[in-house]
């Protein structure tokens, strides 16, 4: 289900289209997708019924011949047959080399020719990757100086490389650094490489970029020194652009300027000015603005060369907990809770061992948060209650009222009174504060919190307000968890048209930028709708795309909702034993650290299926406080001496 999620349609909506589209019989219809639709599979992996799916790896033999001839190459059908199949056809390579044979001088066009001239040329005998490699080398061959130049700055960038930025780091009067000497030169090198099919143009954005194959041979072949020259101009090039202000960002291609120079500083081994332009430049709008995860963790993981396990290549010990931190985030936002939280862990203790104890609190705070996705309850709590110790003893208020969050969300998990008491006292904190930002969060916390109690009723103008505060800080995050909340206040209250709407928004937007913990719930919430609408077979293909993926998190408080959906389809459709495997897997998964550290809601939830099913329920350990150290709980309310203090 892992590859099979990346073949998912962002809006399920679209994935029923397609669907639908099978059962049509008056016409045919033609689609063309670099993957093949999941929606389009049966279960057992084959085309749905009415579907069929043509695969094309790479060119047929006659469609390989006929673009070699295209390009005036001479060559028996008969050579030409294995040595296209050798490399299956790739129709880059057969341009490629083409191209690299009509413009040998000695013998233009003549292939036999060509290959007298390169006797080493022989891929037959080499693994396939190797293969492209090796014709890939073989076609670069004839190039220019100057055009290969060319391709290695389009090779040193990251992101697609615009014409103005190619031409302001290639053109110019200085032969020494700049290959060409006039635009016209440029161009003819650029329209040539997009010919030889070496470089691919958007022509909408006048963007360059290349294969990934010609990607790795080009910048593998270039030397050392050729990779430094490079860096050191993107650097050159990039520093004095201006920062753009986050909350202005609209997509990740506003950042490519930051991003080019982090990298360009990266490739100089220049870690700690890397580090400080991710954190002035892109922290905030990939992390915030974008919750643009996955590229954030893939960006943060060039600071760790000698590996993530390892320390980063930082010089001062509070940039490496600050490194630690941030790949945390990254590998929690992008779904992986289980692997970020080692990375807070470390991050925290070396905040502790420099007495940095507001960022040890604001670390602690982001442990507690996945540790409460992990179903380590009281660990959760225990991180909370010690970041809000840190910040009151700072008097830090907007710290404090970030701490409550958390300590609230984890009493809320466990069913516990003083949960909303937190929520409401960090609510209080903002409003105080003017933080429009903070109070849209605790209102959708809240709203989370009326839901598991059932209160549906309560949670609705809780999650609107959520979402209308969304709009001040401009965070995604808030923006679809505030839709998803709506949507399932409005599903309690039996809106389902109004539910429909808000949960698929939800999804859509947390699927476009891999958000997973509001992608599961959002899943989860959409399968119990279409329980209620009688369409059991969407509600289960709904429950089918949660499991990979909570297991990966892993996320047992997810999974354990999602289970929790599957009884109570099962019981609709009779399936006993079903129901009582999904019941009693929601009741483990709910169980955590055992009561009172258990997750209330679905563990509630999957003791009705079970008695509704007359079933036992299953034999868990108890809590074992001994296992456990003790939480420094300090009063929710301080007293009012304190508050003086602090005014």
């Amino acid at each position: 289900m892992g590859e099979a999620k990346l073949r998912q349609t962002a809006d399920p909506r679209t994935g029923q289209f397609l669907r639908r589209l099978t059962q049509v019989r008056g016409s045919r219809v033609l689609v063309t997708t670099r993957l093949f639709p999941f929606e389009l599979q049966a279960f057992n992996g084959e085309p749905l019924p009415g579907t069929f799916v043509l695969f094309m790896p790479g060119l047929a033999d006659d469609d390989a011949v006929a673009l070699w001839r295209s390009a005036g190459i001479s060559g028996a059908r008969d050579v030409l047959v294995p040595l296209f199949r050798s490399f299956e056809g790739h129709p880059l390579l057969v341009q490629a080399l083409a191209g690299e044979i009509a413009r040998d001088r000695r013998s233009p066009g003549d292939f036999e020719k060509w290959k007298q001239h390169h006797p080493d040329f022989h891929p037959f005998a080499m693994p396939l990757v190797q293969r492209k490699s090796h014709v890939l080398a073989y076609a670069l061959q004839g190039l220019t100086p100057a055009e290969l130049a060319l391709l290695r700055a389009i090779a040193g960038f990251r992101m697609p490389a615009a014409y103005e930025t190619l031409a302001a780091l290639l053109v110019g009067e200085d032969q020494a650094t700049r290959p060409f000497a006039t635009d016209e030169a440029f161009d003819r090198a650029l329209a040539d490489l997009d010919d030889r099919g070496l470089v691919g143009w958007d022509r909408r954005a006048n963007r360059y970029d290349l294969h990934p194959i010609v990607r790795g041979v080009v910048w593998n072949d270039a030397g050392e020194g050729d990779r430094q020259a490079i860096a050191e101009r993107m650097r050159a090039h990039f520093e004095p652009m201006p920062t753009m202000e986050w909350q202005e960002v609209e997509r990740l291609d506003d950042l490519t300027p930051a991003i080019e120079l982090y990298v360009s500083l990266i490739r100089l081994e220049r870690f700690d000015q890397a580090w400080q332009v991710f954190r002035d430049r892109l922290d905030a709008a990939m992390l915030w603005r974008l919750s643009a995860s996955r590229q954030r963790g893939e960006l943060l993981e060039l600071l760790f060369p000698d590996g993530v396990e390892q320390s980063p290549r930082l010089q001062q010990a509070g940039d490496q907990s600050h490194a630690l931190h941030a790949i945390g985030l990254a590998f929690h936002f992008a779904g992986r809770p289980g692997r970020a939280a080692p990375f807070f862990q470390r991050g925290s203790a070396l905040h502790e061992r420099q007495g940095d104890r507001l960022n040890l609190a604001t670390i602690l705070r982001n442990l507690s948060f996945a540790m409460r996705a992990l179903g380590a309850l009281h660990a959760a709590e225990a991180a909370a209650f010690r970041a809000l110790l840190l910040t009151r003893a700072e008097a830090d208020e907007f710290r404090e009222g970030v701490s409550l969050q958390w300590i609230g969300m984890s009493r809320a998990t466990r069913g516990f009174a003083g949960g909303d008491i937190a929520l409401d006292r960090s609510l209080e904190i903002f409003r105080a504060l003017s933080n429009k930002q903070g109070e849209g969060l605790v209102s959708g916390f809240l709203a989370q919190s009326a839901l598991w109690r059932g209160n549906a009723f309560a949670a609705r103008p809780l999650a609107d307000r959520a979402w209308e505060l969304a709009g001040v800080g401009q965070h995604e995050r808030d923006f679809i968890g505030a839709a998803r909340l709506q949507g399932e206040a409005a599903l309690g209250l039996g809106d389902l048209d109004r539910a429909d709407e808000r949960l698929h928004h939800a999804l859509t937007r947390a699927r476009a930028v891999s958000l997973v913990e509001e992608e599961l719930p959002a899943l989860a919430a959409l399968a119990a709708l279409h329980h209620r609408r009688g369409n059991t077979m969407r509600a289960r293909e709904h429950l089918d795309a949660v499991w990979d993926i909570a297991e990966r998190g892993p996320y047992p408080l997810l999974d354990a909702e999602a289970r929790n959906v599957l009884a109570e389809i099962e019981m609709s459709d009779k399936n006993q034993d079903a129901a009582l495997k999904a019941a009693t897997a929601a009741y483990r998964l709910a169980w955590c650290d055992g009561s009172p550290f258990a997750y209330d809601y679905g563990l509630r939830t999957a003791r009705a299926h079970l008695r509704a099913l007359g079933a036992p329920e299953p034999e868990m350990p108890p809590y074992d406080a001994s296992k456990h150290e003790p939480i420094e709980e300090i009063p929710i309310e301080p007293e009012e001496s304190d508050l003086r203090t602090r005014r």
